[in-house]
């Protein structure tokens, strides 16, 4: 009795084993459902039940950006320009090539049909693991692997460390979709090549459509899709003595830079009129951040970045990190992969067949090269040797590097199943194949399980994020109240890639904004792009913030009615010495919490000058003339300072200039350069030339005058004095260890009015 027991069992199991497998092969006959059922299980890895809409999972750094993409998504049509932040400059998204139009178009579609930035933001990380997974799915499925491991590929792709790296910093970057449709077309490709029709590709709505794709989610994504193709054309032409692949790797390519081109064109030379930017050129183009002349460094004679691998030693810990490998399962495996894994598959056994098995050697040939391209002082260093090392450029091949260890993986599982199934039945085997598959899944991916769910949880158990909500609440229902309109932000920065201000990130001077509410006529001033004239008068007037009518100005020339001062960029004795200025021109302190200080501005004018006038002001280190310096000079010394770049900038209020033209008496001095010759300085004013002065002897003093008509005067705000020398003169022709380059040495300066 207890035998037929056990044997009944045992038959109940049989059954339950093939008729589970039958259903999850029928499954398996279904992709959609298998596909729909996937992102389901991503959503449930990624936390998506268990979060609060409402709630972010990120607030500072950059994820500031992508909230404020969505505040600015809130003001259609204002996404591009809009002056209610950075007055009185206009917030410039065109800064931003929009090659990841694809990440911003559905961030606008989650952030308008919600209404709300937060919940738009989330919406959008769903839907982009969604996108993740479902690419990876579709491009597994092109090189014909079965089903079910497509699903455990494309679930072990959407969860790679990168993506929870990047989901909390790099919003955009966490969208990784198009590495693997850069993979998907390569089937497409080979079959073309080997069926000799390589141009019916460009006929191919798949192949057109990812190119499409590819161009538009990412400029790195875009480079790295390039980079891949080549390297794959490269190696396959190498591989089978076939030079055919090469044209037939350019066909994708260039459809690809062929939406990219236009993209970036378009951000480069459009300037809507009524922006009042200046058109742009290919030489101050932002990118990401940064503009490409500060991107590029000077490059010595030979195409070598000058101090550059200085600098990518002295940064390297920070440009390289664990995310660039795809997780501890794939990334041990990738390593293994490399060195035996064409040898494995040249020894496959019976019944073995890979659909992309004369891949596998390009494929290794791939995972090495991404090895070393992730690799410190490997060939991502190209990037640190021409791109600012901050970039971190390198480690935006990881998708790509996933990818790849994915399918090499998955020609080395069918040999690992039929060794279970030979030694442990078709059944069996098959089931232990499956639930170890899974188990090295889940490990691969442990590190993003509940991922948004943790994100947020761990934001809201940090004090500074009450802190900060509480502050940007209570600021904006005070501004509500007071009618404020327009409000100067202190501590100033320059945008867009402001630097630390005594541990306060000057990103978080955007966040009142993106908590405002949508269609909002209140301005916020931040700062401005740098190099900006705005910037440069408002820096002057805080420099000169001891003089009453310089903060006077702020609400007389900006019609400023606000200051809001963030305490994290000053110490308590800055704090003090603010509140004193600002209570001196009868500023009224309107709220005040642990973060933020606002202050309302009166409606005053003021008499006293702002520029002392008939008498020497000195250059030197903490003179008078020191706050009237703007940009192109170097640290003061003891005697003044020494001019550096192309030009050199002196501000004079227009206030103090009076009704008739200026006199400006300048004691210089200027070396003279290898042939004994001085270099002559073209003066301008407002742009416009109106002289050029000379020392007649090196290192020797000379005082010289300009006059300054009454026409070249503007009515308000500030005077620009530039000094052009034709030349810069070394400095170690008096000094050996010297290495600046030095253009126009400034001893003092004299203002008067012209008595004509």
């Amino acid at each position: 009795m207890a035998f037929m027991l056990v044997v009944d069992i045992m038959r109940l199991a049989s059954r339950m084993i093939r008729y589970t497998s039958a259903f999850f092969a029928d499954l398996g006959r279904r992709p959609v459902l298998l596909l729909c059922l996937g992102i389901l299980l991503a959503w449930l890895m990624a936390g998506v039940p268990f979060m609060r809409f409402g709630v972010p999972t990120g607030l500072w750094g950059d994820r500031t950006f992508l909230l404020l993409h969505g505040r600015l998504f809130l003001d259609w049509p204002h996404i591009f320009r809009t002056d209610a932040v950075g007055f009185p400059d206009r917030l410039d998204l065109l800064g931003f090539p929009f090659t990841d139009l694809t990440e911003r178009v559905v961030q606008f579609l989650t952030t308008r049909l919600t209404g709300d930035v937060i919940v738009g933001a989330n919406v959008y990380f769903v839907i982009i693991v969604a996108v993740n997974f479902a690419a990876a799915f579709c491009a597994l499925r092109s090189f014909q692997i079965r089903p079910w491991w497509c699903l455990a590929g494309a679930f072990a792709f959407a969860f790679i460390p990168y993506f929870a790296e990047r989901s909390t910093g790099h919003d955009y970057l966490a969208a990784y979709y198009a590495a693997p449709l850069a993979f998907l077309i390569l089937p497409r490709i080979v079959t073309a090549v080997r069926n000799r029709s390589p141009t019916g590709m460009v006929k191919d709505p798949v192949t057109l459509a990812c190119c499409m794709v590819i161009a538009t989610s990412g400029i790195y994504y875009s480079f790295f899709s390039l980079l891949t193709w080549g390297f794959v054309g490269l190696a396959l032409a190498t591989q089978e003595r076939d030079w055919r692949y090469l044209p037939a790797m350019a066909l994708p390519a260039g459809v690809t830079l062929a939406v990219l081109v236009p993209i970036l064109a378009f951000f480069v030379a459009v300037t809507p009129g009524d922006a009042g930017f200046p058109a742009r050129t290919a030489a101050d183009q932002p990118l990401y951040g940064f503009r490409i002349s500060d991107v590029i460094i000077g490059l010595e004679p030979f195409g070598v970045a000058r101090n550059a691998l200085r600098d990518y030693m002295a940064i390297r810990g920070k440009t390289e990190g664990t995310d660039a490998w795809p997780g501890p399962v794939l990334s041990a495996f990738a390593l293994l992969a490399a060195l035996f894994g064409s040898l494995l598959l040249r020894r496959r056994g019976p019944g073995v067949r890979l659909a992309y098995g004369g891949l596998t050697p390009t494929l290794n040939a791939y995972l090495v090269f991404c090895m070393i391209y992730c690799a410190p002082f490997g060939l991502g260093l190209i990037f640190n040797l021409l791109i600012r090392p901050e970039i971190r450029a390198q480690n935006r091949i990881a998708p790509f590097f996933a990818f790849a260890a994915l399918l090499v993986f998955f020609g080395l599982w069918q040999r690992v199943v039929l060794r279970l199934r030979s030694r442990f039945g078709r059944s069996i085997g098959g089931v232990t194949a499956a639930v170890a598959l899974v188990v090295l899944v889940l490990v691969n991916s442990i590190g993003s399980f509940a991922l948004f769910a943790r994100q947020q949880h761990a934001l809201q158990r940090q004090p500074a994020f009450a802190t900060e909500m509480t502050s940007i609440r209570a600021t904006l229902a005070v501004a509500d109240s007071e009618g404020l309109r327009r409000i100067l932000q202190l501590p100033m920065a320059a945008w867009p890639e402001a630097p630390t201000i005594r541990g306060f990130e000057p990103y978080n001077h955007l966040l009142p904004f993106v908590f405002s509410a949508p269609g909002s006529s209140r301005h916020w001033s931040y700062g401005g792009s740098r190099g900006s004239e705005n910037l440069s008068h408002l820096q002057l007037l805080l420099k000169t913030a001891d003089s009453p009518c310089a903060l006077a100005e702020l609400s007389a020339g900006y019609n400023f009615d606000a200051v809001l001062v963030d305490r994290r960029g000053y110490d308590a004795t800055e704090l003090a010495a603010w509140d004193s200025r600002l209570s001196a021109v009868g500023a009224r302190l309107v709220s005040d919490d642990p973060l933020r200080r606002l202050y309302r501005l009166p409606k005053s004018d003021c008499s006293q000058p702002l520029l002392l006038s008939d008498r020497w002001l000195s250059a030197a280190a903490g003179g008078e003339l020191e706050p009237l310096l703007d940009r192109g000079w170097y640290s003061p010394e003891a005697w003044g300072r020494w001019g550096r770049d192309k030009a050199q900038r002196i501000l004079l209020p227009n206030r103090d200039l009076g009704s008739r033209g200026v006199v400006i008496d300048l004691r210089i001095m200027q070396l003279a350069d290898k042939d004994g010759r001085i270099p002559r300085v073209e003066v301008r004013v407002n742009q416009t030339p109106i002289t050029t002065i000379s020392v007649a002897r090196s290192m020797q003093p000379e005082e010289h005058r300009i006059v300054i008509p009454r026409m070249l005067l503007r009515q308000s705000g500030f005077t620009t004095i530039e000094l052009r020398p034709e030349a810069s003169v070394a400095a170690s022709r008096v000094t050996p260890e010297d290495k600046r380059l030095l253009g126009l040495g400034l001893i003092a300066m004299r203002v008067a009015p012209s008595i004509q």
